[in-house]
């Protein structure tokens, strides 16, 4: 049993790790801290609202259900294409960052052939989004290594005064009782 565990905490050389919860940032413990890590690392907020403007370019259609795809026949596909497209569109580039400018080069010519293909581009609405996500998408840039640094530094500072307020409450609470 304790082999297990030692081959669960080793870094695959067969040396258990000294790495532990409590030697990592405390921005970095738990799901928010990854996630934070995650949107920092991608063009989330781009792919967002690339994602939102391809639901209301499709909307009319999804919402509908299979009886407007009946009445509408073929022209139903046009707009749930359009959607799809930029819906996948948005999803590689928050996936694969580095491949992050030919989908936003196509999500931006599909965002503007909506208007007329799709119901007004989604009532003006989606087009406008699928316009602004895909420049989002498009100028986004990683960070560099020295910004990377000084975010750590900034969560390191901000766990150290947190740290210090916690000791400060506890040692306040233990004076007064």
């Amino acid at each position: 049993m304790t082999d297990l565990i030692n081959d669960a905490i080793s870094d695959g050389t067969g040396a258990p790790t000294t790495e532990h919860a409590a030697d990592t940032p405390p921005a970095r413990r738990g799901l928010r801290g990854r996630f934070a890590r995650f949107r920092r690392t991608r063009p989330f907020w781009g792919g967002l609202v690339l994602l939102a403007g391809a639901y209301f370019i499709a909307f009319p259609v999804l919402g509908n259900g299979f009886a407007f795809f009946i009445d509408m026949g073929v022209r139903a596909m046009t707009p749930m294409m359009i959607g799809i497209v930029m819906a996948a569109a948005a999803l590689v580039a928050v996936v694969r960052p580095a491949q992050r400018h030919f989908p936003a080069i196509v999500a931006m010519m599909l965002s503007v052939a909506s208007l007329p293909l799709a119901n007004l581009g989604g009532w003006i609405i989606g087009m406008v989004l699928g316009i602004v996500g895909s420049g989002l998408v498009f100028a986004w840039t990683p960070y560099s290594d020295k910004q990377l640094a000084r975010l750590a530094d900034r969560a390191q500072g901000k766990a150290a005064r947190r740290d210090a307020r916690r000791r400060a409450r506890q040692g306040g609470t233990a004076t007064a009782a």
